[in-house]
């Protein structure tokens, strides 16, 4: 059975992305929170070899570490990102969390949440100030849909790799090839800036193109080492 998150205890998807040098120290950070679950995967940042110069960084390969909490402890451990990390300095990485809206279970509630005592509280009424993006495109293509967000504004993202579940190594979707091989691009981006940058994305990159992307937006609850962003500017950062 389907459990909603009740108001006054609101529970969220803490996505942090970090070289991998940091991963460990990421994942001990939590553990020392007493957040059990986490999950990592690996991506690559989109920066290009000409900020990660300036950075003094060799290589944009990312660790991407999912985990569960209470919001309350998100936001304690989000300063301990900022201040053990430095992700607000430019080039360390990001965290931001996603609303979870329901789960299956009270026992799934209780791994979700680890070992974090929720104080009993009035309803917590949540604002969305920025959105997550998430293009889903051809694998290959990334590298184009950045290129449509950066017409709108400089923003930095994260390719992960996926694939699709349909049989065979292509199928045809109304005389459409839909390849299975997929990069999947995260944005995070402030929320005046989405409508303009998903319309570039379905305009420059979309399914009418080799790309073949699609675009779609999670609000986002809290969110650190998020770069400046400048409009109408081509940008390197990620």
């Amino acid at each position: 059975m389907a459990h909603a998150i009740p108001a006054s205890a609101p529970l969220v998807l803490m996505v942090t992305t970090v070289n991998r040098s940091d991963e460990e120290k990421a994942a001990r950070l939590f553990t020392e929170a007493g957040v059990t679950f986490n999950l990592v995967t690996y991506g690559l940042g989109t920066a290009t070899r000409s900020i990660l110069h300036y950075l003094g960084l060799g290589q944009t390969e990312k660790s991407v570490l999912l985990s569960t909490m209470p919001l309350e402890q998100s936001r304690v451990l989000l300063q301990e990102l900022a201040d053990r990390l430095l992700l607000n300095n430019a080039g360390r990485g990001m965290a931001f969390t996603l609303p979870v809206a329901s789960v299956c279970g009270k026992e799934t509630v209780n791994i979700l949440t680890g070992s974090y005592q929720v104080e009993s509280r009035e309803p917590m009424e949540l604002t969305f100030e920025n959105r997550l993006l998430v293009a889903i495109a051809n694998r290959g293509f990334a590298d184009d849909v950045m290129a449509a967000a950066r017409s709108v504004v400089q923003v930095g993202g994260t390719v992960l790799h996926g694939r699709g579940t349909g049989h065979g190594e292509a199928e045809t979707f109304f005389g459409v090839m839909i390849h299975p091989e997929k990069e999947l691009v995260l944005i995070v981006t402030p929320e005046e800036y989405s409508a303009e940058i998903m319309k570039a994305i379905a305009s420059r990159a979309g399914t009418h193109t080799d790309a073949h992307a699609i675009v779609f937006s999670l609000p986002v609850v809290d969110a650190i080492g998020l770069p400046p962003l400048s409009e109408g500017q081509q940008s390197d950062n990620a």
